[in-house]
């Protein structure tokens, strides 16, 4: 009985740590991915965004999803791929606009649910939109207050961009 007792809580702290390892090794790397940038045309084959943050004010909870459209641009001379869209949060999900206007999505946060591969291209000198949209009541009666979320992109280049927002959540 007591060798029983040692193996299960064995077991429970091992699978603690390697929880912890797991997720602080995500939230470094991303964390070193992670880069701002607003209109940036110096370098070559990036995207860039006119808009990297935008506060939706208070919100209620009964009214439903608030969403913003941000725009993505090629300022760039060559066409350039949008491989990846990922959010911080289950609550906060992204459409992109493709080319035939029909909307691409729903993307959301990474270990929640696939997220598929945008596999967008985005041609030189072309402005495509983001449709980013927020669920206030995803986290329940508790998810009210200050919200700060995050949406990022990521091209065939490995430049990751990110749009901020916040919201004041009341019932």
């Amino acid at each position: 009985m007591k060798t029983k007792q040692v193996i299960v809580w064995t077991l429970i702290i091992a699978g603690m740590f390697g929880l912890l390892w797991f997720t602080g090794k995500n939230k470094v790397s991303n964390e070193n991915k992670i880069e701002n940038t607003t209109t940036n045309t110096n370098v070559k084959n990036k995207l860039t965004i006119s808009e990297t943050f935008y506060d939706f004010g208070v919100i209620s909870m009964k009214n439903g999803n608030v969403n913003k459209i941000f725009k993505v641009s090629n300022l760039s001379k060559e066409d350039i791929n949008l491989e990846s869209v990922t959010t911080s949060c289950m609550c906060t999900v992204a459409y992109i606009a493709g080319q035939d206007g029909n909307k691409k999505g729903p993307f959301g946060m990474p270990g929640h649910g696939s997220v598929p591969k945008v596999n967008e291209l985005i041609k030189a000198g072309e402005i495509r939109n983001i449709e980013v949209v927020y669920d206030p009541n995803a986290h329940g009666p508790a998810g009210v207050g200050l919200i700060e979320r995050s949406v990022f992109l990521e091209d065939e280049n490995n430049n990751v961009m990110e749009f901020k927002f916040k919201v004041n959540v009341t019932p």
